[in-house]
């Protein structure tokens, strides 16, 4: 092992630096296994819905939004209404880390740049 100008190996402290930023995205995907948990949870609510009833969500949506309602508050149930959607129109459920993944641009757009 090669020493660093100070004296500690530099692979020590490259593992150091890699812990360090695995600290904040552990909170991320505790954060996203929430978001899959609660979009589980609502699929035998969604399954439940006709087929009107389903398609009126997206008006119901645009009138949560229109009422000042935050998109955060109606990630979860969006999620959940996409992938019953899916489900009936192409017959393919949403894998959970498809659910993850299309919390990245949502994530992106909400935030401060």
């Amino acid at each position: 092992m090669e020493p660093n100008p100070r004296g500690a190996p530099r692979e020590k402290v490259i593992v150091v630096i890699e812990k360090l930023a695995q600290i904040g995205e552990g909170r991320k995907l505790r954060r996203l296994e929430q978001i899959v948990a609660q979009v589980n949870a609502l699929e035998p609510e969604m399954e439940a819905l006709s087929d009107a009833e389903l398609q009126g969500k997206t008006g119901e949506f645009r009138q949560r939004l229109d009422r000042g309602e935050e998109v955060d508050n109606l990630l979860i149930e969006a999620f959940a209404v996409t992938r019953e959607a899916a489900r009936r129109v192409i017959g393919q459920r949403h894998y959970d880390v498809q659910l993850i993944g299309g919390d990245r641009p949502c994530t992106r757009a909400r935030s401060p740049r």
